[in-house]
């Protein structure tokens, strides 16, 4: 049965002008993410809000990954939650495009040219609610964003982050607290 589809799907490729082969493309894509994030939303927990907002999202490792109602995630993000280390992210957040959150990595002070086992360094990475991160940014593990934060695009976290605050920069500093009228 799946060599006469695939053998269907082939004789219509071969007929079919560019707009329908590109109509085929895009929904095998699609349904092909789809595949992919209702796995995370069964490996992790993720609240029914909670969106994928483009393609090429990587959520993996062990560890947990929580995510909040009414927030979402860009293209081309990656969470890595390692093993006892967790991913929590708040209400309403806004999460952009290629934005780097993990929870492990190499401790740089070691050789590192050897194929055994290398240190880590390992810790949660807690965003909290409403938080706004930008394009292309880096989060490193053992790192807290407070509630209603923002992050500038193209920064790299490597310390927590108050609540309230507007932080960017490579490492990211604070640049001003938010004030209300």
């Amino acid at each position: 049965m799946k060599k006469r589809i695939a053998n269907l799907l082939v004789k219509f490729l071969l007929l079919a002008d560019s707009d329908r082969k590109s109509n085929l493309f895009n929904i095998l894509r699609k349904e092909s993410l789809n595949k992919t994030y209702n796995g995370y939303r069964e490996k992790y927990s993720l609240s029914n809000t909670f969106r994928f907002n483009g393609i090429d999202i990587l959520f993996y490792g062990s560890g947990d990954i929580i995510c909040g109602e009414n927030s979402y995630i860009g293209n081309y993000s990656t969470i890595q939650a390692s093993e006892n280390n967790k991913v929590v992210i708040g209400d309403n957040c806004a999460i952009s495009h290629n934005v780097r959150i993990y929870t492990a990595s190499n401790v740089s002070n070691q050789n590192l040219n050897s194929a055994g086992l290398k240190q880590k360094i390992e810790g949660d990475v807690v965003i909290g609610n409403g938080v706004w991160i930008g394009a292309n940014v880096f989060i490193n593990q053992a790192v807290t964003i407070g509630d209603n934060a923002v992050v500038g695009s193209n920064s790299v976290v490597t310390k927590s982050i108050e609540a309230n605050a507007i932080y960017g920069g490579v490492p990211a500093k604070l640049i001003k607290m938010k004030s209300y009228e």
